[in-house]
């Protein structure tokens, strides 16, 4: 009976051995990976909303999606040109040009190799197939992108050395790409660095940044990698469709004018030359963050956000038949949303109430930018859920194509996908599936919910509703409303005849 006691013990003794082993394991794992986790595959619910915006079309980047047998090879070998042409970069001609270039690899391997186990570490799953060489192909590719793109939209510029004025403009640098050449590949490709599982450490860009665009002869001084970025996909006043040109590069869709024309004109700052030094400064996880951080306030909301809201917000037509007049804002901050009503009664009778929300430009791009933004702030502890936030706040604008029309006419969203349904299904289910735990236009709703109810607002609201809001209604409205006036003239005559 002794030796089954102790057989028993020992087995319980083992199997607790193990379970605490497991659980140790999981509980370090966790420990190491949760704090520096940003890349993370999209929830499967979020993913059936919109398949084709959480996977890339042509060419991954990092390990995710290595493996995907729908991308093709061809993009492999174009990396590879791109890694050659960035370092090549950096020899300026010297002699000995291909020890140079090996010596340039050979930093970046070594600097990768260094790097492997931290790169690791941003990806929410176990990736083996994570190595050197994949850090440094996909990194180097996206630097040598960026700065060819750089070239293409900026010319550089002759000065006169004993004055240091600018004489004239030195023509821009012709680059024969099979990527830039291209309106389909500039397209599809700056699409796929939009996507959330499609990322690389931002960590990795800059160490490689330093090792190779940093060094290359005549760059312009002060760029940083963060204003690369910026350049390549948001400058959206700088384009070359209309511009002088040079001839292998008159069709290409640009990424400012093609993907991310979609807030208006921002730039990184008011002033070209008063650069934003609190957010280049910043750390970033990948090139997503970077646009989530760009396109976010330049001040902060505060006051404006809260977690309770239940209340649904009328849409924008219904906004419209009580007298709201909505106007496209011409701040440079997408979320800087506003509603401003008169304080009192006879306020409300001579000046209507403002909604004032900034202009969305939607394109084919639009909705895999804005869901993986979504996805990013979902995903990620501690991203502030501001896209989330805008996406509720349109879709209870928009329920119909008649909200749209309202919108549209007001310049709040401009429509290049064809058909207003498509925008209507669009800003319906862009916030499904998704949570927030701030609404940041909280406020603001409930001043729109609170004015359409006030006594002549709703009833304005019903009058238009049912009496005006086609042309035979209207006319039918007027013909009874004479047909009244007439026969209480003739019942007022008959009184005095």
């Amino acid at each position: 009976m002794s030796q089954e006691n102790d057989y028993c013990n020992q087995v319980l003794q083992s199997l607790t051995t193990t379970i605490d082993r497991k659980i140790s394991e999981s509980a370090q794992k966790i420990k190491e990976s949760f704090p520096s986790a940003c890349i993370y595959w999209v929830p499967e619910k979020l993913r059936k909303l919109k398949e084709s915006a959480c996977t890339p079309d042509l060419v991954s980047i990092g390990p995710l999606h290595s493996k995907d047998k729908h991308l093709k090879s061809l993009m492999q070998d174009i990396k590879m040109s791109y890694v050659n042409s960035l370092l090549c970069r950096t020899l300026d001609g010297s002699e000995g040009s291909e020890v140079c270039r090996s010596a340039v690899l050979e930093e970046c391997v070594e600097e990768m190799k260094l790097s492997v186990k931290d790169a690791k570490k941003c990806y929410t799953e176990e990736v083996d197939n994570l190595n050197e060489e994949m850090l440094v192909v996909d990194g180097c590719f996206i630097l040598e992108l960026l700065y060819r793109y750089y070239l293409l939209t900026h010319p550089k510029e002759e000065t006169n050395e004993e004055s240091n004025e600018i004489i004239n403009e030195m023509p821009r640098e012709e680059i024969s790409d099979p990527v830039l050449d291209s309106n389909r590949m500039i397209v599809t490709v700056t699409n796929d660095l939009l996507v959330l599982e499609n990322q690389l450490p931002f960590c990795v860009l800059e160490k490689l940044f330093h090792i190779t665009v940093d060094k290359i002869p005549d760059r312009p001084p002060n760029y940083l990698l963060y204003d690369y970025v910026i350049s390549y996909f948001s400058d959206m006043t700088k384009g070359l469709v209309g511009k002088s040109t040079p001839s292998n590069a008159t069709n290409c869709c640009l990424p400012s004018e093609c993907v991310l024309s979609l807030f208006g004109s921002r730039k990184n700052s008011e002033n070209e030359g008063d650069a934003e030094p609190q957010k280049s400064d910043k750390e970033y996880y990948h090139i997503l963050h970077i646009l989530h951080d760009h396109f976010l306030p330049l001040d902060s909301l505060e006051g404006d956000g809260s977690s309770e809201f239940s209340e649904l917000m009328p849409s924008a037509s219904n906004l419209d038949y009580a007298g709201v007049k909505f106007v496209a804002s011409t701040g440079q901050d997408f979320l800087k949303v506003k509603f401003a009503d008169a304080q009192n009664c006879l306020g409300r009778c001579f000046h209507r109430a403002r909604f004032e929300i900034p202009t969305l430009s939607i394109y084919d791009s639009t909705e895999l930018f804005l869901r993986n933004l979504i996805a990013f702030e979902q995903c990620c502890p501690g991203v502030p859920c501001y896209f989330t936030s805008y996406a509720y706040l349109m879709d209870m604008l928009v329920n119909s194509t008649k909200d749209v029309e309202v919108l549209q006419k007001a310049g709040i969203i401009e429509n290049f996908l064809g058909a207003d349904q498509e925008v209507s299904d669009l800003l319906n289910n862009l916030g499904k599936e998704s949570f927030a735990n701030e609404f940041i236009f909280a406020e603001t709703c409930k001043q729109a919910n609170k004015y359409s109810k006030c006594y002549w607002p709703a009833t304005v609201a019903h009058v238009r509703r049912n009496y005006f809001a086609n042309p035979w209604t209207f006319i039918t409205f007027c013909v009874a409303s004479i047909a009244f006036v007439i026969t209480i003239t003739q019942f007022v005559r008959s009184l005095f005849a």
